[in-house]
């Protein structure tokens, strides 16, 4: 397979491709996707392209304040972004780190825009208290095993390490024969008991 033939493929797939969202464009800088409110807030070098946007869009975006498209090799990149008072519920990434991400994630020079999210739903975040316990146990076979079943005796392992025998029966002992073979030197002790 030549490279015309894969580009060619990777044409019909994209034409095949049907949007994730129903995205309408009012004006050229407010939109709607699923019912929900948005304004381009920045246009680098006329980055935005609504036909590709519609293409590139995926629903996960929908829970940030701010989408950052930029273009690089030809494609369209969407990365999501919160806003600065939302520290308390998410981990980030935050719109303040912008002028980073582009300096260091996009090219130099490369079409860029932002998108803002007027109506940004709420992160709503599982409690763990609410989940079921069953998908939280372990296999038998796993490592879980081990640790359980020593939790459930009733007294502790512990290593015995030898001791050397009192000192009333070391000094019982004589010296029985000794013998020297081959450089080696051997002595055989007799308990006087």
């Amino acid at each position: 397979m030549d490279r015309k033939q894969l580009d060619q493929l990777v044409a019909d797939h994209d034409e095949k491709r049907r949007p994730l969202a129903r995205i309408s464009q009012l004006t050229e800088t407010t939109f709607t996707i699923n019912d929900h409110q948005y304004q381009l807030d920045d246009d680098h070098a006329n980055g935005f392209n609504f036909e590709a946007f519609v293409k590139r869009y995926n629903p996960a975006l929908s829970q940030f304040d701010y989408i950052v498209g930029d273009w690089g090799y030809g494609q369209l990149r969407l990365r999501g972004f919160y806003k600065d008072d939302r520290e308390d519920e998410t981990n980030g990434p935050f719109i303040s780190a912008l002028n980073d991400y582009l300096l260091e994630r996009v090219n130099f020079g490369a079409a860029y825009f932002v998108i803002h999210n007027l109506e940004a739903r709420p992160i709503i975040r599982k409690s763990r208290n609410y989940q079921n316990p069953k998908s939280h146990r372990r296999s038998s076979r796993g490592r879980g095993r081990n640790h359980k079943a020593r939790r459930n005796h009733a007294f502790i392992e512990q290593k015995v390490t030898p001791r050397k025998p009192p000192i009333e029966k070391r000094k019982n002992l004589v010296v029985k024969t000794e013998e020297k073979s081959n450089n080696h030197h051997f002595i055989i002790r007799e308990s006087k008991n």
